[in-house]
């Protein structure tokens, strides 16, 4: 790996006056924390290794019994251990327990100790299949994890025919990560074919967006098999006029580029390079750029064109760098500033600043366009904005998800961002009412009621309740209810789950039911609208230990559960 560093360099304000634009100050350094390095580095050293982590369900421990296990020696165990049986998996003689928080090793502990109990373990929580590569230095890839991109892979890696543009100082033919990535393009500084990088920052902003991917080699690129078109009009100062600049942005648009990357910019602005943003606009081409690293809220070019997706700089925690520009009235996302990318002369770096933010999105922009290439730009754009991360300071939108954008475009499997809830008094006679959560992608919901034991598993769908409410019954009382929604597009089906309701209580006059059985069988619609998500009334019951996970690992665990229900009979 070569090591080096160089310092985030300003641009000269008489090359401003002169409506020159520089680079938009990458920051090119090895930083000794690969997950949010520094704003400065001046001292070169490498990249670490970082352990990958695990995640554990708070709380929650998996026991596997002995075979010749007796009902009362397994109670024993339980109770010794001070924990409490939240399921039962009877095939495979497992079980699910519960222990209050801070007590986990000591019920681990007693759990051992017990001739009863096989194994016991800490239950883990797994994300529905990302997509992991197998490069060298992904672990060191914070950016391409914060937005989501494992996700997005599942659904896609790009496509040979989706071209972007880096409209830069060329790149380096020869790194070992950029093999077969390029199609032919233009050096506007020297006028000839052969955009070779004489700098180094569009070798990094290359590697960024389509570093090929899944070779054991260096990094994971943003979109793993989009094409790469070089078009150098910065020389090797990292400078040029906006009359080169626009020259190369109409030649990549007529030479079928879809997205254009410019990670350049500067204060000043001339007509030729507005309209030439706005001609790749108008030809449907998404132009991405970055949003400069002074730190301040002046409008950088081309970033501040309506016609442009302006891009800001993240770290790790999801907060501006400090170097940064902002303006919600010009800078519209933001995504991680600091990326592992390829170096000219060969290796990696630490690639940081809104330069190197500015090909994240490019490489979200690539992969929508890979799965649908009739999208359009206005609708992509759209999405970008309106799935990314709220609450960062001082840009419009937020910070960028490559899934959610995915997703909200109807690219994937319907997604469910918030899950499901019942509002309502859980009392025989009362209404019960659906709502939906949030979905992205859903052309249709589809609602159905189950009826569950007391601590909301052992759950069978009620016949025939499809609307967007339930009347609790008599037979209802002494169990909870949940609500299942499925969601639908072309793509795909994906079903989401509610927390069980409070058990059932008896209402004013109504008799005591014998039993409060659970049903099964049952009907489905295959359309619904999609309800309010506010909330009207109703005693919300306690959160459950997996409540504060995401929506999709809390749906996940739900559907587990209810085909283990279903399928599998109760161990002692």
């Amino acid at each position: 790996m070569r090591r080096f560093s160089s310092p985030r360099r300003r641009v000269p304000a008489a090359l401003l006056a002169t409506a020159a634009l520089a680079i938009g100050l990458p920051a090119f350094a090895l930083g000794d924390d690969a997950a949010d390095p520094p704003a400065e580095a001046p001292n070169p050293i490498s990249l670490v290794t970082n352990e990958t982590t695990v995640e554990y369900a708070p709380g929650q421990l998996v026991v596997g019994l002995e075979d010749d296990a007796t009902k009362a020696e397994v109670k024993t165990a339980v109770e010794d251990a001070g924990a409490t049986v939240d399921q039962s998996i009877g095939a495979i003689d497992a079980k699910v327990l519960e222990v209050p928080t801070g007590e986990v090793e000591e019920a681990i502990d007693s759990l051992e100790d017990s001739p009863a109990i096989e194994y016991v373990e800490r239950e883990v929580v797994l994300e529905a299949t990302d997509t992991v590569p197998n490069d060298t230095l992904w672990q060191d890839q914070w950016g391409p994890r914060r937005v989501r991109a494992s996700r997005a892979w599942d659904a896609t890696r790009g496509s040979s025919s989706l071209v972007v543009a880096v409209v830069d100082t060329g790149v380096a033919y020869g790194h070992p990560d950029l093999q077969g990535l390029f199609v032919p393009g233009f050096d506007f500084v020297n006028n000839d074919a052969d955009p070779r990088d004489d700098q180094g920052h569009g070798t990094a902003v290359a590697g960024v967006i389509a570093a090929r991917t899944q070779n054991h080699e260096g990094q994971a690129g943003m979109c793993w098999k989009c094409s790469v078109m070089p078009v150098k009009v910065l020389d090797r100062n990292g400078s040029g006029p906006t009359s080169t600049i626009a020259a190369g942005i109409v030649w990549a648009v007529n030479h079928e580029a879809r997205v254009i990357n410019l990670s350049l910019g500067g204060a000043g602005t001339t007509q030729a390079l507005q309209d030439a943003v706005h001609f790749a606009a108008s030809q449907g081409v998404v132009v991405v750029a970055a949003a400069g690293n002074s730190g301040s809220s002046t409008k950088f070019y081309p970033a501040a064109y309506a016609d442009a997706l302006s891009v800001a700089a993240t770290t790790s925690s999801d907060n501006l760098y400090d170097w940064s520009n902002r303006g919600r009235d010009w800078v519209q996302v933001a995504a991680p500033g600091c990326n592992v990318a390829p170096v000219r002369g060969g290796g990696y770096g630490n690639f940081c600043g809104t330069s190197s933010a500015t090909p994240i999105v490019s490489g979200i922009a690539a992969l929508a366009l890979s799965l649908d290439p009739g999208l359009g730009k206005d609708s992509l754009v759209q999405a970008l904005r309106r799935t990314a991360r709220r609450g960062i300071g001082g840009v419009e939108y937020g910070r960028v998800n490559a899934l959610y954008t995915l997703a909200a475009l109807g690219l994937t499997a319907p997604l469910n961002t918030i899950r499901p809830r019942i509002v309502g008094t859980a009392r025989s006679g009362e209404n019960l009412e659906a709502r939906s959560g949030r979905w992205l992608g859903a052309s249709s919901l589809a609602y159905r009621w189950q009826r569950c034991d007391p601590k909301g598993l052992s759950c069978s769908t009620i016949p025939g309740e499809t609307s967007q409410t339930y009347r609790l019954r008599r037979l209802d009382i002494g169990s909870t209810i949940r609500l299942l929604v499925r969601a639908q597009n072309s793509r795909g089906t994906k079903t989401a789950f509610s927390r069980a309701s409070e058990v059932v209580e008896r209402g004013a006059g109504v008799a005591p039911a014998a039993a409060a059985p659970t049903s099964g069988g049952g009907s489905e619609s295959t359309s619904g609208p999609t309800p309010s998500d506010g909330v009207s009334g109703g005693t919300e019951p306690p959160p459950s230990p997996l409540e504060g996970l995401p929506p999709e690992i809390g749906n996940s665990v739900a559907e587990v559960r209810e085909m283990a229900d279903g399928a599998v009979p109760t161990s002692p």
